[in-house]
């Protein structure tokens, strides 16, 4: 049986292994999937929907805009839920990317993806013992690896469209050399779920712990807001929010704007919020360029907290007062 008859047969059999099961379509489905008219084979009440509504009905899940069914005993609910995962991860299986063949491969160099090539690269690029290649099979075993490792940080690149000035990320350079110069031999990266939940908290407690110490001068030394405005690569209008101390910048938030109307009301309620948060005890002054709307905005945060001043940016002063006096003067 070749491969694309392999595929199809599991396909079906995950197919139908679905929840489908415990209800009665009362419609066929369109091709390529979408809603159709079912009805629950427990509490035998009708709904219309995608499978995505039949599993939330019957695992009792909420936010999906369906009535939950309550005929489902925690027996039923539990074999469900098994299936469920079972198709999850058949389908993850069946979804997973065909690896390409890179430019550096050859009828010699190691498959990817094999148990033995992850094994046979370790071992020059990760030695065991660090020390000086001196075999001539060694060296050129190695500069194979070396440039097949080359081929896959650029597939990498290209495949997730990752800019090349990442190369430059710090961060980036530091990960290589921390792997190339320790044995880390059968080391697999984090992954998806990972990342956004255990070691995005870890990294977001060390950020908040280091940032303590800049929060903790505010009681003693003030600080002073600062705010602007700029335009990003989608064309968006952002407003962000900083604050500055003796002991140094940090950053607050930064605000979409581009569906409100920026007037003086709009930009001094952003204003208020923001010294609510960093405490108006602590705030000497804002500081924002010297358009009309924001010194207007700073005049009504003046009036709210009359401890509290509102400053121009003298940067953006001079540069108008500079545009002003280079101007081409024209004679007639």
């Amino acid at each position: 049986m070749n491969t694309e008859n392999e595929s199809e047969k599991s396909s079906a059999e995950i197919a139908v292994a679905l929840l489908w099961k415990y209800v009665t379509r009362l419609e066929k489905a369109s091709v390529g999937g979408g809603n159709v008219s079912f009805k629950c084979n427990y509490c035998e009440k009708t709904f219309k929907g995608s499978y995505s509504r039949v599993k939330a009905h019957l695992l009792k899940l909420p936010k999906f805009g369906i009535q939950v069914c309550a005929k489902v005993g925690d027996e039923y609910h539990d074999e469900m839920e098994k299936l469920e995962h079972a198709f999850e991860e058949s389908s993850r299986r069946l979804k997973k990317p065909k690896l390409v063949t890179l430019p550096t491969d050859s009828p010699t160099s190691l498959n990817l993806g094999s148990r033995e090539s992850s094994t046979a690269i370790s071992h020059p690029i990760f030695p065991k013992k660090k020390g000086v290649v001196n075999s001539p099979l060694e060296r050129a075993f190695n500069n194979q690896c070396q440039e097949q490792l080359d081929s896959l940080i650029a597939r990498t690149f290209y495949s997730a469209g990752l800019p090349f000035h990442f190369t430059k990320n710090p961060y980036w350079i530091e990960m290589i050399k921390f792997a190339a110069n320790n044995n880390l031999v059968g080391y697999i990266p984090p992954g998806y779920n990972k990342l956004r939940t255990t070691l995005l908290q870890k990294e977001m407690a060390h950020i908040k712990k280091l940032l303590r110490s800049i929060k903790d001068t505010w009681k003693e030394k003030s600080l002073s807001i600062v705010s602007d405005g700029w335009t990003d690569a989608q064309k968006r209008p952002l407003i962000n929010f900083m604050v500055t101390s003796q002991k140094g910048p940090l950053f607050i938030k930064s605000i979409d704007g581009t569906k409100e109307y920026k007037d003086k009301h709009f930009i001094a309620d952003l204003l208020l919020k923001v010294i609510g948060e960093v405490g108006h005890q602590h705030v000497v002054q804002i500081i924002t360029d010297n358009v009309s709307v924001m010194k207007v905005a700073g005049s009504i945060v003046e009036a709210e907290y009359p401890h509290i001043f509102w400053s121009p940016c003298v940067v953006h002063t001079l540069n108008l007062a500079l545009k002003n006096i280079c101007a081409p003067k024209y004679s007639l």
